[in-house]
Parts: structure tokens; C-alpha cells; sequence
């Protein structure tokens, strides 16, 4: 018999470096604003990094991105902070255009639902 995924959810505003430590993956959801990441998307990652990098682990790790532009600074910002960051990237980051719809919210859930499959099944 197969277990359902335990799933929590985080503002970025309210997390910290336990997200990243009590989580077996973690899926990363935030929005582009003027061509970049949100300002407290990327706060949670900049106050996040030091105290998980002296842990000395990996994290498996996807990140969407919610859209009003075109996604590419975000993702560029995205791209060059996970360099630095002990992340394991499980799929290419994904960006989603426009106002959040049903069928923006259904692809997300279904996104994450498959990483997390994946996750349990050891793919990752």
C-alpha cells in the first residue's frame, strides 16, 4: 500500500533553515517582480544559505516560478544563487506566465506531486 507524501507549506517570509533541514526535497515557489525574484523569496534564501552550507548536506531541491514578465530574470537570479547554494536540482526550473489560474494551479500541484513521487521512489 502506497503513503501519501507529507507536504508542508511555507511562506518564505515565515521559513528558515529548518525547511531545509527536516525536508527530504523541497519544492521552491516564488514570483518574478520587475524582471527578478521576489524580495522575500530571496531573503529567505540569502538567510537561509550560511546556517544550512555549515551543515554540510545536500538538498534536493525544484523551483517554479510564478510570472507577470517572461520569467528569465527571475530565473537567472534563481540559477546563480543555487550555484552557490548545496542544492540538487531535480528538474529544470519551470515558469509559469501570467495571473495564477485552475490550470496554472493544477500544473503546479501535478508538478509537484510527480517530484514527490520521485522523491519516494528514489529517482532523485
Amino acid at each position: 500500500m502506497k503513503t501519501a507524501a507529507q507536504c508542508a507549506v511555507f511562506r518564505a517570509l515565515d521559513a528558515g533553515v529548518d525547511v531545509w533541514l527536516e525536508s527530504d526535497a523541497v519544492l521552491l515557489v516564488g514570483a518574478e517582480n520587475s524582471a527578478s525574484l521576489a524580495g522575500e523569496f530571496k531573503a529567505f534564501l540569502d538567510r537561509t544559505l550560511y546556517p544550512f552550507y555549515e551543515q554540510e548536506r545536500v538538498a534536493l531541491a525544484a523551483m517554479l516560478i510564478c510570472a507577470g514578465n517572461d520569467g528569465r530574470g527571475a530565473l537567472a537570479q534563481f540559477e546563480r544563487v543555487a550555484k552557490g547554494f548545496p542544492l540538487r536540482l531535480m528538474a529544470p526550473t519551470e515558469i509559469l506566465l501570467g495571473e495564477p489560474s485552475e490550470t496554472s494551479l493544477a500544473y503546479a500541484r501535478d508538478w509537484g506531486q510527480a517530484l514527490s513521487e520521485g522523491v519516494k521512489m528514489g529517482i532523485f
